[in-house]
């Protein structure tokens, strides 16, 4: 599949028995005060369920085996590197001392798991008519359709009528079929083709004390990490993208309402954090903490991510006044391109927000937005309502830097807007961002300028982009990338060199209207050097 390779008891002494025997009782007495050792489990494509899973080399293999499992707090469970999963992941509960671990094991790429159907076969598709094709039937809504890794996706109409331009599909709910529009076969004029069905990828509704550490989802049209009532859940070195679409439910005047954020705290949720990860291409919010029923929310961290074209990077709401929220943190994240994503241009109402602050009549306190780089939103970095916004004074806007174009909108605050040439006006009526700053961005620089490397070695180029205010920040993820000469240096996404054949060539990177180079000097292999050099995503 393209994206995945893309992306990817002793014995005792027999003087020794007769003593055994008479202390068993004690012995056994003392062990069951002990707490109980946790257990590690293996997962990988070429495993087998039947196979105890506690070793490498007796994994299981599906991710229904593993949500079979009553897991014990403490236990890990680690999916093998460079594998995919498709299908929903739903974890169990650890306790206070002990949370339940999913993380990853091996080398290369992030282990998948995809809410989505491969439909890549030229027999998955029937022809319904002229330039129309379909596939299914579904388990479910198809919300999206990906085609080569988010190259393209579909358009998702709502009348079989409107299939009637190239990617336009509509999903038919009596025979759970897609109908898509193309000239030709798409399995003929796509090599990828991922039909994303609206459930949330990891389904975690009640679950407390779990962690999340290295995994990567992708291509569900519900929620990424989704559910309400949640407590001490740890999200951490994960990637999500291309997420969210689906149909939602249906106003009584025909609208059609579509969902989907990367990771969403639902209603009674507290002492949950996210933190180190990079999330981008969602249909709404990247991150989210909101409720719509009497709920507390409250200890909620969101720390050290990077965001980038997802509708809103960050979406807040709590309804109604006999709710709670306080303690939120939203902290050093970089928030890059609201609005620029796959799901702007399907929206009736196009936003592109970083902070969408929607009307908030739970009582609110100690909320904080601090420390964070917002640059280019669509339409403004914060939209607020500000008439229906309980407990403004406790949201805490302060050292941000925010990077937006001098014709764009900048904040909406209520039915007050204000552009960047007005930052200082609203600093002053809002009593928010007093210690922020409005930057532009001044230059961006690719290190190491020069990289050396043998055929077969791979390294990535990191690129720093430094602003008017002088704050430096890692834009290595939101860059696009282009080598003088592939057949010398191949690029993969995020940056990573591979060295093809001796040569040399210069790897361009390029975010917003700047520019960086590398050059790139590929040897021989050295004879009797081996394979190339490990490269492991982070």
């Amino acid at each position: 599949m393209t994206l995945t390779s893309r992306l990817h008891a002793a014995s005792g002494e027999p003087s020794r028995v007769l003593w055994l025997h008479a202390m068993w009782p004690l012995l056994l007495g003392m062990v069951t005060c002990l707490p109980l050792v946790a257990a590690e489990y293996y997962v990988s494509n070429a495993g087998d369920d039947g196979k105890p899973g506690t070793d490498p080399s007796g994994p299981w293999r599906t991710l229904a085996k593993v949500n079979a499992v009553p897991f014990a707090p403490g236990d890990t469970v680690r999916f093998e590197r460079g594998g995919a999963w498709r299908g929903q992941l739903e974890p169990r509960s650890g306790n206070e001392k002990q949370p339940i671990t999913y993380t990853a094991y091996g080398e290369g790429p992030k282990p998948l798991l995809l809410g989505s159907v491969e439909k890549n076969g030229r027999g998955d598709w029937q022809q319904a008519g002229p330039s129309l094709w379909r596939a299914g039937p579904f388990p479910c809504d198809v919300g999206n359709i990906v085609f080569n890794d988010g190259t393209v996706c579909g358009i998702k109409v709502w009348r079989e009528s409107d299939v009637n331009a190239p990617d336009k599909f509509w999903y038919d709910p009596k025979q759970k079929t897609v109908l898509l529009y193309g000239q030709r076969c798409p399995a003929e004029t796509y090599e990828d083709i991922e039909c994303a069905l609206t459930r949330h990828i990891i389904s975690q509704g009640g679950r407390s004390y779990v962690v999340y550490d290295g995994l990567h989802l992708a291509y569900g049209t519900a929620h990424g990490i989704g559910g309400g009532g949640t407590h001490h859940i740890v999200v951490r070195h994960c990637d999500l993208c291309f997420i969210g679409g689906g149909h939602q439910y249906t106003t009584p005047g025909g609208h059609h309402v579509r969902y989907g954020n990367g990771i969403e705290f639902w209603d009674s949720a507290h002492d949950n954090l996210v933190e180190h990860c990079r999330i981008w291409d969602i249909y709404d919010a990247g991150l989210t903490n909101q409720g719509g029923g009497k709920n507390s929310q409250y200890n909620i961290t969101y720390r050290n991510n990077v965001i980038w074209n997802c509708e809103y990077s960050f979406e807040y709401w709590n309804r109604p006044e006999t709710s709670t929220t306080h303690d939120i943190y939203f902290e050093d994240n970089l928030c890059f391109n609201a609005g620029q994503g796959w799901s702007n241009a399907q929206r009736p109402w196009r936003a592109g927000v970083h902070l969408m602050f929607f009307s908030n009549s739970a009582k609110t306190q100690r909320f904080f937005v601090r420390r964070n780089v917002f640059h280019a939103a669509k339409h403004s970095a914060i939209n607020l309502d500000a008439a229906h916004w309980n407990g403004l004074e406790e949201l805490i806007l302060d050292e941000n830097v925010y990077c937006q174009p001098a014709d764009a909108l900048l904040v909406g605050w209520g039915a007050t807007t204000y552009k960047p040439d007005a930052f200082a006006a609203y600093q002053q009526r809002t009593g928010k961002d007093a210690r922020s700053v409005l930057a532009t961005l001044r230059s961006l620089a690719a290190s190491p300028a020069r990289m050396e490397l043998r055929v077969g070695q791979a390294r990535p180029v990191k690129v720093t982009a430094t602003y008017s205010n002088g704050v430096a920040v890692d834009v290595t993820n939101v860059c696009s990338f282009k080598s003088s000469d592939a057949k010398v240096a191949a690029l993969n996404p995020g940056g990573l060199v591979r060295a093809a054949k001796p040569g040399s060539a210069a790897v361009t990177a390029a975010f917003d209207k700047l520019t960086a180079a590398a050059s790139i000097v590929v040897r021989p292999q050295e004879h009797g050097s081996g394979s190339a050099e490990k490269t492991r995503d982070p």
